[in-house]
């Protein structure tokens, strides 16, 4: 394909883009960073009209739907005369963030089941409206705003309901990793969905090896952060799951069963704190109840025997 170009010029609407880096490329198509009258913007250039169609459409309709989380906006749509001949291109806006891997790294851990629940979230209205986000991957997804949300971009691998996923990476597939085959249905997200909970708790991306499904069980089983969800990863990774939605349930049970869990395994330390705390108040209180309790019987004796003392000096008289 064609080198990097300095600027891109659309043919119908006459907007001029500088280039300033390539940001990332694909089958469908090249990614460029771009500016346009000050405005830093992504700009993508497909090989053929039919793929780019299809991820306009996807943009289209899921701008006028933003939810739990946050897609790119569509800026742009034309043509450009490249050296390679006619070529499509559209134009969105750039999504600042962290990149999810690198945010949970920073923040922590206990940033993850939120996000896997807002990305279940997504994925359940995407695989409403009949699409399959088909290249799922960290590199595809951002942490952005107060309160932290997930964003997503890079529409080239939606795919329809139905047909063989048109993009995908390896490392994510469940083709490649012969847990099932490419046509696009909601378990083929949740396969990937699984895989990124699981790179990102252990730090790195799992391999197939020789038998992937004894390295998946034995990375769930061995991997303390997973140990808690493994049931939930396991049945996205055989394919289980017929729904986002029952992922995101089960998710949700299971993160509040280890937070459980959590707080009863940390009872004994923070028990130990909080009984030292106390302690010390309970037993002076106990004492004042007591000695408020012999000081009263003391009070009423002193009394009945002053008033009986009385009586006996009235009756000598």
């Amino acid at each position: 394909m064609f080198s990097d170009p300095a600027q891109i010029t659309g043919k119908w609407n006459g907007r001029i883009y500088t280039v300033h880096k390539e940001l990332g490329r694909g089958a469908n198509g090249i990614v460029y960073l771009v500016e346009h009258r000050g405005q830093t913007l992504a700009l993508k250039v497909g090989q053929d009209l039919f793929s780019l169609t299809s991820e306009v459409n996807v943009l289209k309709h899921f701008q006028k739907a933003q939810g739990r989380v946050l897609g790119p906006s569509l800026y742009d749509v034309d043509d450009w005369h490249s050296p390679d001949g006619v070529r499509p291109f559209y134009v969105m806006n750039v999504i600042k963030g962290v990149p999810l891997i690198r945010f949970v790294k920073e923040r922590g851990e206990d940033w993850l089941p939120v996000l896997v629940l807002q990305l279940l979230g997504f994925l359940e209205q995407l695989h409403q409206e009949g699409w399959v986000f088909g290249d799922l991957k960290p590199e595809h997804l951002l942490v952005t705003g107060k309160p932290p949300r997930l964003a997503w971009f890079d529409a080239g691998g939606v795919t329809r309901m139905g047909w063989a996923i048109k993009e995908y990476t390896e490392l994510y597939d469940r083709g490649c990793w012969g847990m099932g085959d490419r046509k696009a249905e909601s378990s083929y997200d949740l396969f990937s969905v699984a895989l990124i909970v699981m790179h990102i708790v252990r730090g790195k991306p799992l391999t197939a090896g020789n038998d992937p499904a004894r390295t998946l069980k034995q990375a769930l089983e061995e991997t303390q952060g997973l140990f808690p969800y493994r049931h939930v990863l396991w049945r996205a990774l055989s394919g289980r799951y017929r729904s986002a939605q029952k992922m995101r349930e089960d998710w949700l049970l299971a993160w509040q069963a280890r937070q459980e869990t959590g707080q009863k395994k940390g009872r004994p330390a923070g028990g130990a704190i909080s009984a030292q705390r106390h302690q010390a108040p309970r037993k002076k209180r106990s004492l004042l109840w007591k000695l408020g309790k012999v000081i009263s019987f003391l009070f009423i004796s002193s009394f009945l025997i002053f008033l009986f003392a009385l009586y006996l000096f009235y009756q000598a008289l």
